[in-house]
């Protein structure tokens, strides 16, 4: 494994890093909530309009208040399972867990008390979803902050086997990101990063990481991460050797493929 890890360094890591680092940004360090909501299918239409005229001027309020860094609204476009529960996904990332809690603390000065009245009500009726997730984003790439996001949201969680958290972390760190550079530096991708999971927990839950990738392009989703794209980033990698490093070390659970519905940036 050290053996991959150095030559992955050697051969992407020098070529990539510099080149990136000058116009890539990064959430690394902050905390996302990922709230998964059920949405009728004959009440969609009017819950994109309570998107533009509810959720959005709230955490509008929230973002400016400085309780909250980001917001994007996400519809499931190919779910992770057949059987899925929710059909869209608010993502709100912040710098400290504390921001998600008493919501209405953040709006006092930045909304009018008619506002409120009218907002607040309405913002808890919609916000009821099937079930939330607090994560810690350990590692981001995106190739620009400020820019509009990317149109496709592809999240990968993963099972970690319990006592190589740590052996993970540093496999996505000296391994994959250098891929994905690669990929970023050549267009097909436009960010990637790394959560660990802090709520719900437990091996009943099924997952304790993710990693997000972000394409303008489905047809960039196929080939996101393979034999063939190792290949092309690092030609003088064992890529058997590379992978089955890899599946000792994670399982990958379910992939959920999600479209950019409305965002504050």
């Amino acid at each position: 494994m050290k053996n991959i890890l150095y030559t992955l360094i050697l051969s992407l890591s020098l070529s990539f890093t510099f080149t990136l680092s000058a116009q890539s940004q990064s959430h690394q360090g902050l905390y996302m909530k990922l709230e998964f909501l059920d949405i009728d299918r004959d009440d969609i239409s009017s819950f994109k309009s309570e998107i533009e005229n509810v959720l959005k001027p709230v955490n509008e309020a929230r973002i400016k208040a400085g309780a909250l860094r980001y917001w994007y609204a996400y519809s499931v476009l190919y779910p992770g399972s057949q059987n899925s529960t929710h059909n869209f996904v608010i993502v709100t990332i912040c710098d400290a867990i504390c921001a998600f809690e008493n919501i209405e603390d953040h709006l006092e000065g930045q909304l009018s008390a008619a506002d409120l009245e009218n907002l607040i009500p309405r913002f808890n009726n919609i916000m009821i979803p099937r079930f939330s997730e607090l994560w810690r984003i350990n590692n981001s790439m995106l190739r620009s902050e400020e820019a509009k996001p990317s149109r496709y949201f592809m999240l990968d969680y993963m099972r970690v086997r319990p006592g190589l958290e740590y052996t993970y972390q540093m496999m996505e760190d000296d391994n994959a990101r250098p891929i994905h550079e690669y990929r970023i530096q050549n267009g097909n991708m436009e960010g990637w990063e790394l959560f660990s999971l802090i709520l719900p927990r437990g091996d009943a839950y099924g997952y304790n990481f993710a990693t997000g990738n972000y394409f303008s392009h489905l047809r960039d989703v196929e080939f996101h991460f393979n034999e063939e794209v190792i290949r092309q980033s690092s030609p003088d990698v064992n890529v058997a050797e590379f992978i089955e490093n890899v599946e000792n070390v994670r399982e990958l659970v379910r992939s959920e493929v999600l479209e950019l519905v409305d965002y504050i940036n």
